[in-house]
Order: structure tokens, then C-alpha cells, then sequence
């Protein structure tokens, strides 16, 4: 109990930090609200809005070198008026289905908030491109001062989520980004719910049967509940190790999913199956695939890929007009092409370097794709749920192909669509962008985590009809109590699990990292040697420290950490003061002191040699490489 306990507990910074990031939600969804159309897919409002932040920024931003504090006023002011309109016509006020969902969440929300970073990219990339705003209020780019990023050529679009909070708590709100992951999956939930409704609420073949409801009517507590099962504890692709984290794959499945949705209600009605407005739905498709186009850099690819799918499906329905559909297809079209040109545009006229590149042809591995797919094949096999329901969308496909007959067979062709489009395009980058490394086939699993929301959608939709047609069982409102009382003790039960980041080895570097920063001066040289493993606690004592000094570099087990390569390393970066994670002999040997085991060490270099500053002894173990997690 004791330790449940402490996994629910928060500091006063990130407790400040969930409220001012529930706060920035809160008014981003009324701007997007503002910029849609009166009968809408309300829960979207979130990403609408935030798709025009992430393209104010970018443009302002990107394009006219304006301080970001400036365009923050902007926003202020046009989130004043935003407010007056919606307060004009109660009826735009918000989806009370995401508040319902929000509020089951609740116990996920909360657990996020009291995450501390502890992955790899969130280190190298993903907070230190947040960070950089913060201190510089810009992008980078030419004239400015360079980023410690790892890629800060990538897009910004969680960025300026985090960086908005940010400036509300006055200092970097570290928790920002799992709190969004967690509210961007509520509303994903809503759509899920609204589906299986529909399911449930029509019979399973053709016509108007099928179709779904009016996007303003809610679906109560009882579909959000299941709906929220659904894309947390029912999800094949929901890992902890990824959705609590500022990892862009989260929110990337969340639009992606959205955009199916989206698009099978768009197709639906211009089929004659419903009563939605095309022009409001095509719209809300351009503003997800905006904000889809602002979080990752490849995610121009599954906005094309779901387009596609959309265009094969009106190309093979009878009931529905090709030329409708194309000249809606500017409208859904305009959007993402408009952020993504903007991007492209920042990063070429700025120099930006620091993204996702290909290779020159001569290190494609053109001779070895028989191996790369056999490797993403061996992958998929360990993924049995997932690649389950992706293969029946496909059977389903390949039935609508030849002719399609239900709204399930439009959602079959738009999501066989995007999983083999995405997982031929993966096979390429493999071949083409990773080096040798793409033999391996690295994170594909994490990859196909981008079109978790599809397969939700999809599985959800097809079970709730198989559901209706096969079982005279139907919902009652009495299932509600057991499915809300599974989700609010999910994430008590499996706090342990949710909780990766309590890691001895990785709080006892991050405590030591702040402890040095107060120890050294300013600006001073620095460098460290965490030679004993392959870098994960370098990169997170370098994202606290490098601010702070003029880091000089590192050494970890892949640098060969020898008696010669560690004197050489010294003789060339000349660091005034080190951080020794765990001392070894040729460390020993070098810096000429004796060091103790089972100690970190802050060393300084004065005339006479190094010295000993601090030492801090490891937290109950002996190895931070054997640790037990």
C-alpha cells in the first residue's frame, strides 16, 4: 500500500505543472472551437485548436523571426474573442463527452502528472527542443543561439504545448506532455465510444443503417467508459513505456485515428448513409491533419496514406461521387500541406540542421531488403494482437475492392490502406535512412504504435457490430457501473507498471546531476564519464547539466573507455571538472586518485591534478548497470 501510495505522489512543480497544462487545454480547445464549424466533432475542438497555435508559431515564428512572447499575445487575444463568440452560442461550449471521459481518466491523468523523465529521446530531443523555447522564446535557426538538441530540426508541435505551460509555472514543466498524451487519448476515447454506438444503434448491413448520428449528439457515460477501455486497457498498441512519456507516438496515434474516423463519417455521408455536414467534416480533417503534420516529421506520410485510402474507397463506391469527393479534397487537403510547406520552408531559408534524412544511394542497403523484411516480419509475429486486427482489415479490403457493400468496408479500405502503405514505406526507410542499423529493423514495433488509434477504431467498430448481430445481450446502463469501476482501478492495480520511471539508478542520476549544477561554477568546463554503459545515464545527467556549463563531451562503453582513449579524451577536451558515474581502473589509473566503489564521484582538475569535490554513494545497490527494475 505504501508504495502505491508513493506512486501517486507529486511534487509542488508538477503539481503546478498539471494544473497550467489542463489550463492551456482548456484554451486551446476554446480557439478551436472558434475556427470550426457549429455542428462538429466537438471532443476535436482540443486539436483544432492546437493545430492553430502549432501554425501561428511556426509562421510568426518560423518565417517572421517574431518573439514567441509576442505571438503568445496574440493567442491571448484571440483566445478573448474566441471566448465572447463561444459564450454567444452556449451550445459550442465543449463536449460534454470529453468531460465525461476526462473525468474517468482522472486516475491516468494524475499518475502522469507525477512522471519524471527517464527515456533515451526524451533527453536527447524531445524537452531540450521544448527547453530551447522556453530560453530563447525562437526557433532555431541562423542568428540564433545553437540548440543541445539532438534534432532540433524536427517539428515543434508538442513543443509549444509544453512551452505554453511553461510560461504559465514559470519554469519547464517536465510532466506537460504525458498529461497531453493522456487527454489526447480521452478524446480519442469519445470517438471510439461514438462508433461502437453507432454499431450498436444500426443494423450491421448497408444504408442508412450503418451510417452514425449527428457529430452534436452525445453518447453518455456508458460509451465513453468503453470507449475508454478501449484505447487504454483493450488496446493492443498502449504501452506505458510509451504513452507516459513526451514521445510524439501517442498523440501521432491519436490523430491518426481521428483522421480515419473523420474521413469514413466524411464518406459515409457523401454515400447518402447520414446527415453530417461534408464542408464541416472536411474541414476538421484538414485541422487534425494540420496538427498530425506539426507533431512528427513523418507523419505526412499517414496523412497521405489515410487521404488515399479515403480516395480508393470513393473510387470503388458506387454510391459515391468522385468529383464530391475531390473538390472537398482541397478543403482536407489545404491545411497540412500549408504547415508542412511552412516547416520546410523555416528549415531551409534558416539552415536548420538536425532531422530525419536519407542516405546517398550508395549506402542503401538495396541488396539486403529480403533481410529487413524478413526481420519486420519476424517483429510482427511477436505482435499478435495488433497484426491480428490489421490483417482482417485488409481481408475486409480486399473485399472492397471488388465491391463495397458497408460503411465497414470503407473503414476496412481506408485502414488496410494506411497499415500497408506505412509498413512499405518503413521497409524503405530501413533501406534507405538507417544505415546498417536498418538490418535489424529498429523500433518497428514503436512505429506500428502510430497506427494504434486505426486498429482501435477498427476493431472496436467491427466487434460492436459482429456484437449486435451475433448476441441478443444488449447495453445497459447498469454496464456502466462495471466498466467504470475496471477503469478506475486499471490504473491502481497496474500503478507499478506505470510507474517505469521509478528507477533507483536513473533518480540517483538525476539528484546528483542537480546537486553538481549547484556545486560548479557557471560556464565552467565539463564533462563526464559513464563508462560502464551504453549512455542512457549520460544522456540524462548531460539534459540537466548542459545548460548550466560549457559541456565538453563524454566518454561511455562505446567510446572504449581505455587507459590511453580516457587520457587522450582529458589531453584533448581539458574539462575543469568531471562527473564519474562508476570509477573503473584505467579511470583510476588516470586521473590518479583512488575511488572507492559503489560511489559517484565529482572530480575537479587543479594544478596539482584532480580532486575530489563529492561522492555520493549508490542507493541500495552495487551496479547501476544490474540494478533490479
Amino acid at each position: 500500500m505504501q508504495k502505491t501510495i508513493g506512486y501517486f505522489s507529486t511534487d509542488l512543480d508538477q503539481l503546478m505543472g498539471l494544473a497550467a497544462l489542463l489550463a492551456v487545454c482548456a484554451c486551446i480547445a476554446i480557439l478551436g472551437g472558434a475556427i470550426s464549424a457549429r455542428k462538429r466533432l466537438y471532443e476535436l475542438d482540443i486539436i483544432a485548436g492546437w493545430s492553430l497555435v502549432s501554425l501561428t508559431y511556426v509562421v510568426a515564428g518560423g518565417w517572421m523571426g517574431v518573439d514567441f512572447r509576442w505571438i503568445t499575445g496574440a493567442l491571448l487575444v484571440a483566445l478573448a474573442v474566441s471566448a465572447y463568440v463561444q459564450f454567444k452560442r452556449p451550445e459550442a461550449l465543449g463536449s460534454a463527452d470529453l468531460g465525461r471521459t476526462l473525468i474517468l481518466a482522472l486516475p491516468m491523468i494524475w499518475l502522469a502528472g507525477c512522471m519524471m523523465l527517464s527515456q533515451w529521446d526524451e533527453f536527447t530531443h524531445w524537452m531540450p527542443n521544448a527547453r530551447y523555447l522556453l530560453e530563447h522564446h525562437t526557433l532555431p535557426g541562423a542568428g540564433n543561439p545553437p540548440s543541445p538538441s539532438g534534432l532540433p530540426g524536427y517539428p515543434y508541435g508538442l513543443a509549444y504545448v509544453v512551452y505554453l505551460t511553461s510560461r504559465i509555472v514559470g519554469f519547464l514543466a517536465e510532466n506537460a506532455t504525458p498529461v497531453f498524451n493522456v487527454i489526447l487519448l480521452a478524446t480519442l476515447a469519445v470517438l471510439v465510444g461514438r462508433m461502437i454506438q453507432m454499431a450498436m444503434a444500426r443494423p450491421a448491413t448497408g444504408g442508412q443503417a450503418a451510417a452514425g448520428k449527428p457529430p452534436a449528439e452525445k453518447i453518455g457515460w456508458l460509451y465513453c467508459g468503453i470507449g475508454t477501455l478501449a484505447v487504454t486497457a483493450l488496446n493492443p498498441t498502449f504501452v506505458p513505456k510509451i504513452v507516459f512519456t513526451s514521445y510524439a507516438d501517442t498523440p501521432t496515434a491519436v490523430l491518426v485515428g481521428a483522421l480515419c474516423v473523420i474521413l469514413w463519417l466524411l464518406l459515409n455521408r457523401l454515400a447518402g448513409e447520414n446527415d453530417h455536414s461534408p464542408q464541416s467534416l472536411a474541414w476538421t480533417y484538414g485541422l487534425v491533419a494540420m496538427a498530425a503534420v506539426s507533431v512528427k516529421q513523418p507523419n505526412i506520410v499517414l496523412v497521405g496514406l489515410v487521404t488515399i485510402g479515403g480516395l480508393m474507397v470513393a473510387l470503388r463506391d458506387p454510391n459515391i461521387s468522385l468529383g464530391r469527393f475531390i473538390r472537398l479534397l482541397l478543403m482536407m487537403a489545404i491545411p497540412p500541406i500549408t504547415i508542412y510547406l511552412a516547416w520546410r520552408l523555416h528549415i531551409s531559408v534558416n539552415d536548420v540542421s538536425g532531422e530525419f534524412q536519407f542516405l546517398p544511394r550508395t549506402a542503401w542497403l538495396t541488396d539486403q531488403i529480403s533481410v529487413v523484411a524478413g526481420r519486420m516480419a519476424l517483429i510482427a509475429s511477436k505482435k499478435g494482437g495488433y497484426f491480428a486486427v490489421m490483417l482482417i482489415a485488409c481481408i475486409v479490403a480486399i473485399r472492397a475492392l471488388w465491391r463495397i457493400r458497408t460503411p465497414l468496408d470503407r473503414l476496412g479500405l481506408i485502414v488496410a490502406v494506411l497499415f500497408v502503405g506505412y509498413n512499405l514505406f518503413l521497409l524503405f526507410a530501413y533501406v534507405t535512412a538507417f544505415g546498417r542499423n536498418g538490418l535489424v529493423a529498429p523500433s518497428y514495433w514503436r512505429f506500428n504504435m502510430h497506427l494504434g488509434g486505426a486498429c482501435v477504431i477498427f476493431g472496436a467498430y467491427g466487434l460492436a457490430q459482429l456484437w449486435r448481430s451475433r448476441v441478443t445481450l444488449k447495453p445497459r446502463r447498469s454496464y456502466a457501473v462495471v466498466v467504470f469501476l475496471l477503469i478506475l482501478i486499471a490504473p491502481l492495480a497496474l500503478a507499478h507498471k506505470i510507474r517505469f520511471d521509478q528507477y533507483a539508478p536513473k533518480i540517483f542520476v538525476r539528484a546528483v546531476a542537480e546537486e553538481i549544477v549547484e556545486t560548479i561554477p557557471k560556464n565552467a568546463r565539463f564533462a563526464s564519464f559513464d563508462v560502464t554503459s551504453v549512455g542512457d545515464f549520460e544522456v540524462m545527467a548531460r539534459y540537466v547539466i548542459t545548460p548550466h556549463v560549457d559541456y565538453v563531451g563524454f566518454v561511455i562503453a562505446a567510446s572504449q573507455p581505455t587507459l590511453e582513449n580516457i587520457r587522450k579524451f582529458i589531453d584533448t577536451r581539458q574539462p575543469e571538472y568531471a562527473w564519474i558515474h562508476v570509477p573503473t581502473e584505467p579511470l583510476r589509473t588516470v586521473i590518479g586518485l583512488t575511488l572507492p566503489p559503489r560511489h559517484s564521484y565529482l572530480i575537479k582538475n587543479e594544478n596539482s591534478g584532480w580532486k575530489v569535490i563529492k561522492s555520493w554513494p549508490f542507493p541500495g545497490y552495487d551496479d547501476p548497470n544490474t540494478a533490479p527494475k
